[in-house]
């Protein structure tokens, strides 16, 4: 399995799986091709839906303990363990987004 490796002027490297990196360039739109390109103009549109894709994911995850809470007050058994989250995966590229987008620096990907 080859890792994905996403590349900018503005930040260190990041590798990642391939299954997660694909997952990050659906949400920005970017999935079409195994190498690709976000230019800095595309940069703060890709950081936008980035953010709002994870904050979705809290909001969701908010609900859901909500309602692991009122299970646990039923006496209900508890859940699995705790996925690691979208925002987790997300955080190296979302801070890369942020430095591109100060410098006005492209991000690249590839295998």
């Amino acid at each position: 399995m080859a890792l994905v490796v996403f590349r900018s002027k503005a930040a260190a490297e990041i590798y990642m799986f391939p299954e997660t990196a694909y997952r990050l360039l659906q949400i920005i739109d970017k999935a079409d091709s195994p190498k690709g390109v976000i230019t800095a103009d595309q940069v703060p549109d890709a950081l936008a839906k980035l953010v709002a894709a994870v904050d979705a994911e809290k909001a969701a995850a908010a609900d859901a303990a909500r309602d692991r809470e009122q299970a646990d007050r039923r006496g209900d058994p508890a859940g699995a363990q705790q996925p690691v989250t979208l925002s987790q995966r997300a955080f190296p590229l979302i801070e890369m987004l942020r430095l591109a987008a100060k410098r006005n620096a492209d991000v690249t990907w590839g295998v």
